[in-house]
Order: structure tokens, then sequence, then C-alpha cells
């Protein structure tokens, strides 16, 4: 009887692992707390973050690349521009800016696990993308970007580190770079991850170092996860 309640109960730990995988929380996927894993995967039903959700770019991100038209054409110029997509996941955003960037090989996504390193990099390989994925610590990586993209990174951080996130931000850029930061899941719920978020908050973050260049109301049919969301887009100062 033992046996049978123990490998039922490791398959739905691999299964949940699987679902947390493809849905960007490979920062917990080493860990071995049950509680933990099936704290999050309350939440994955919870926000529709099931693995037949999102399975490509959130089409808000993509819609925003494709219609702008003051920092988009002057990066695709120049055919080196430095885009940072903390915790990536498999990298679908990365091959996003990949394809509109021409093929940039500055194109870098950041996770803290071999395994979520190499999911990615057989997803841009698939895809002919040239980004590439590394196993490193946002909070200690260091270079400069033209844009850095976080979607789903700063709702599963702890909130008495988000301080650290925003002077990071500020590290990682320089005058005229862009934060693009997807704005999910909003709320006032307590506990996580993910934590609520919400524009006020997002850019009381930010306001030191960046200016608002754009807030959008993500329209419900570009909805990624079936709730509600933001794209806001910063500037550095």
């Amino acid at each position: 009887m033992g046996g049978h309640v123990a490998k039922r109960r490791e398959k739905w730990r691999i299964e949940t692992k699987v679902r947390l995988q493809s849905n960007r929380y490979v920062l917990f996927l080493e860990s071995n707390d049950d509680v933990l894993i099936n704290r999050l995967s309350l939440f994955l039903s919870l926000f529709s973050l099931s693995a037949n959700t999102t399975t490509t770019t959130e089409p808000a991100l993509v819609h925003f690349l494709a219609k702008n038209t003051t920092f988009v054409p002057e990066l695709q110029k120049t055919k080196s521009a430095r885009v940072l997509v903390p915790g990536c996941g498999r990298g679908y955003a990365l091959e996003t800016f990949s394809s509109i960037f021409f093929d940039s090989e500055n194109i870098v996504g950041l996770e803290v696990s071999e395994t979520a390193r190499n999911a990615c990099e057989a997803y841009q390989s698939e895809n002919k993308s040239k980004a590439k994925c590394v196993v490193e610590d946002f909070f200690t990586h260091d270079d400069k970007y033209d844009v850095i993209y976080d979607c789903t990174f700063l709702c599963a951080i702890q909130p008495t580190q988000r301080h650290v996130w925003a002077e990071q931000m500020r590290n990682l850029t320089k005058k005229g770079s862009r934060v693009i930061s997807l704005v999910f899941p909003l709320g006032d719920f307590k506990g996580g991850p993910p934590f609520a978020l919400s524009p006020e908050l997002v850019k009381s973050l930010l306001q030191n170092d960046f200016d608002v260049e754009e807030l959008i109301q993500v329209p419900e049919d570009m909805w990624a996860r079936g709730r509600p969301e933001y794209l806001y887009v910063f500037i550095r100062k």
C-alpha cells in the first residue's frame, strides 16, 4: 500500500515540476519541498498558468514590438541590440527578440538551473535563434542592455527583494535603455509566489531612474494567461 502511494506521489511531483518548468518557475525546480510545489501548482491553476496556456511569447509584447516606431527601428538598424530576459524559461521571448532584431547574438536569457538552460537552448536551436541562455543569478549579473523584458520574474521574487530588483534594473541599463514589464498577476491577494503586482507598484520601484514611456492596458483578447495584465514601458533617464 505504502509503495503505491509513494509511486503516485512521485508521479504527481514529476508532473507538477514539468508544469512549473513550462511556465518559468524553474527557480523552484530543484526544490524537494512538497508544500512549496503544491502551493505553486495551486497558483498555476488559479491564474490559468497551465502547460497548455502559454506556449508562445506573450501577445502584448509581440504587438508592442511590431507597432513600435521609436527605439525598435533604431536598434534594428544597428543589428546589435542587447536584450536581457531574466527568468526566460524555454525562451519564447528570446526567440521573438531574436527574430525582430535580426538574430542578434547579444540577446540573453538568465536561468538558475542547467535543466532550464538546456530546455531553452533546445528551443532556440529548433527555431534557428542565436539567442543564448546562461545559468546566472540576475542580482549579480553584470552587463549593459538596450532592452530588459520582465515577465513572471518580478512576481516570483520575495517582496522584500523588490528594491534590489529595481537597483539591478538601473545597474544593467544605460541612458535611453528600455525596461518592458508585463505586470501580472494583478490583484490584492496575499502570499505567493506569484506575488500580486500593480502598475502603481512597478512604477514606484523604477521611477527614480526611469521615466514612463508607455502604459498599455492589454485587451482581453491578448491576455496570455486568461487574466488581466498591463504592459509597462520605461526609459532610462
